[in-house]
């Protein structure tokens, strides 16, 4: 019996041993699927974090180990954001998931998040289905697509504006920010005068132009990839019709800026993030001070930022999650986050709610891509 007893003590010290090294003792592996072939938004919002992940690295990391953030392309297309995500589980070991782009990407992991028990934080979308039904293992970040859609709406009431149009992506993401609109425009009695989408497949926008050209709209309620965003607003200009384009976050990204050139002044962006050159918020200060500090740093943009205080949440979680951090650790120390300031943007967390922040602002854009607020 006492050798059955010793036996059996240490085939469990072993089976315990055997499942910590799914974590490399020397660094903290963080798994990441996004584009980064195409759209820039996933790009900045990376170079952020890694800005955010290497500082704390250079200071000798979360209790002596460093962070690691392996990134797997995936070219938006959810079938190969699920490969990547189950060779970033089954063969890296990742500890976390963090920072997917995309809603359908998104999307196409959430059973594998509760089939392995594994944390994804801070995915750059703001989709409604991402929030419900509740999943245990995603925590949001950023604010949802239907917050920014009441703010949206509600800065045309001022403006006596109800010839309203709205053009979405004929995909989750699309049909999320459609709902918003035509929920919170019925709520003013408001309705859309015309629909129109596009396939996300192809981004060919042109049919919708034609639709929405032929109302002449005071206003346009956007919910759309960067590109065809960028290419309706040129589109619509070249008829000769100005009227106010109002988009949501997910198209905020320096080179999108840049890349309406002049047709881009005066088009509304939501954010969900603190202006990135306003230096009253404390985040935004260890923000500039760790980019000037790099040889070559990203862009000073709010997808850049957004992945800087996704990073610090992270890494703040981990600390809470002591030295021998293991997933189950992690997902204990993130749930006890409450109404935590990452400085200038504060997220809570409990065992049901997993929504974030709640910070939603809108901002023009100026002469050259300028962002005015």
């Amino acid at each position: 019996m006492k050798y059955l007893f010793i036996f059996t003590f240490f085939t469990l010290i072993n089976l315990a041993q055997a499942s910590e090294k799914k974590v490399a003792p020397e660094k903290i592996l963080i798994g990441q699927s996004i584009e980064l072939s195409g759209e820039a938004t996933g790009k900045e919002n990376r170079e952020g974090a890694l800005a955010y992940f290497n500082w704390i690295n250079s200071q000798g990391g979360v209790y002596g180990r460093q962070i690691e953030l392996r990134t797997y392309d995936d070219k938006r297309k959810p079938e190969i954001t699920k490969m990547n995500t189950e060779k970033l589980i089954k063969e890296d070991h990742a500890l976390a998931l963090f920072g997917y782009r995309s809603t359908p990407t998104v999307e196409a992991v959430l059973p594998m998040l509760i089939s392995e028990k594994i944390p994804m934080i801070a995915p750059f979308s703001g989709a409604q289905t991402l929030h419900h039904p509740f999943n245990p293992y995603l925590f949001h970040l950023r604010a949802s697509y239907q917050d920014e859609t009441v703010q949206m709406v509600e800065s045309l009431l001022p403006l006596e504006i109800n010839k309203i149009a709205i053009l979405h992506q004929d995909d989750p993401f699309g049909k999320d920010g459609l709902a918003g609109f035509e929920k919170n425009l019925a709520l003013h009695n408001l309705k859309a005068i015309v629909v129109a989408k596009y396939d996300r497949k192809d981004l060919k926008i042109d049919e919708a132009v034609s639709e929405i050209a032929t109302t002449s709209p005071q206003a346009v309620l956007m919910a759309c990839t960067p590109s065809a965003c960028a290419d309706f607003v040129k589109k619509i200009h070249k008829k000769g019709l100005y009227p106010r384009f109002l988009m949501l976050s997910n198209v905020s990204s320096d080179s999108f800026f840049k890349s309406l050139s002049d047709d881009g002044r005066g088009v509304g962006v939501m954010q969900v993030m603190p202006y990135p050159k306003d230096i009253s918020a404390i985040v935004v200060r260890e923000f500039q001070h760790v980019l000037k500090g790099m040889d070559s740093p990203p862009p000073v943009s709010y997808a850049t930022l957004e992945g800087f205080l996704a990073a610090k949440l992270l890494t703040e979680a981990l600390r809470r999650a002591g030295p021998a951090v293991t997933r189950e650790k992690l997902l204990l120390a993130l749930n006890g986050m409450r109404n935590f300031d990452l400085g200038g943007v504060k997220v809570s967390y409990t065992q049901n709610m997993h929504d974030g922040s709640k910070f939603v602002e809108l901002t023009v854009i100026g002469k050259n891509g300028a962002i005015q607020r």
